[in-house]
């Protein structure tokens, strides 16, 4: 296994292009704090080149964004991107991703992955229609997205899953209170219960020591 980060970043549609645009930032500090990162962005998520990668590379860090399934992650054009046959069966996962906590989680990690956050249910975000060109810019989305940017960059930085897992839901909580207080914009109030069920969903599989 070396000191590297495979990260999936697919993007044609509109969940698929806001995950894709708020990963750049895990890109970026990627190839500062990784040995070696390897980006499958757009079309090159694909099963052939995610496999490829994992084969050759063994990256100690994965990166998933996409939709998916209680046991399947898909890639570009929702192609089937992981599932439990895949060989990946070590370092540390992250899945930001629907439902992947229920069964590809528990399967992988009982393959030899150390740890794996991801969900138990639907991971959703809210975001604002004139933002969908601009996703970077959209701060409804923002209380989402930089809260799950903390898994990784946590990580990345040298730190256990564990820690990565709780600073991402302290943060999710905190801006869950700000979006169900008097200042909150209806945008806000109205995406808070998303929110709730993404705290209330993330859950860390394996060992809560295991680092990158």
């Amino acid at each position: 296994m070396n000191k590297s980060v495979l990260i999936t970043r697919p993007h044609h549609d509109v969940v698929t292009k806001y995950l894709y645009k708020w990963s750049e930032e895990i890109v970026t500090l990627a190839k500062a704090k990784m040995a070696v990162a390897y980006d499958l962005a757009g079309n090159k998520a694909t099963r052939k080149q995610f496999e490829s990668y994992i084969l050759a590379h063994k990256p100690s860090f994965i990166f998933l964004n996409g939709h998916g399934n209680a046991d399947t992650i898909a890639g570009h054009d929702d192609e089937p991107l992981i599932d439990a046959s895949s060989n990946v069966r070590e370092g540390v996962l992250y899945a930001r991703s629907c439902d992947a906590a229920r069964i590809l989680g528990p399967a992988l990690v009982s393959k030899g992955i150390a740890a794996f956050v991801g969900y138990i249910r639907k991971f959703t975000f809210g975001y604002l229609p004139e933002k969908m060109t601009r996703p970077h810019e959209d701060r409804l989305a923002a209380l989402f997205l930089e809260p799950s940017n903390l898994i990784p960059s946590v990580l990345m930085k040298g730190h256990p899953a564990q820690e990565a897992h709780a600073r991402s839901k302290r943060v999710m909580y905190r801006n869950f209170r700000k979006m169900i207080s008097s200042i909150a914009t209806y945008e806000e109030r109205y995406a808070a219960r998303w929110l709730w069920s993404n705290i209330s969903s993330q859950v860390l599989l394996g060992d809560p020591n295991a680092k990158i």
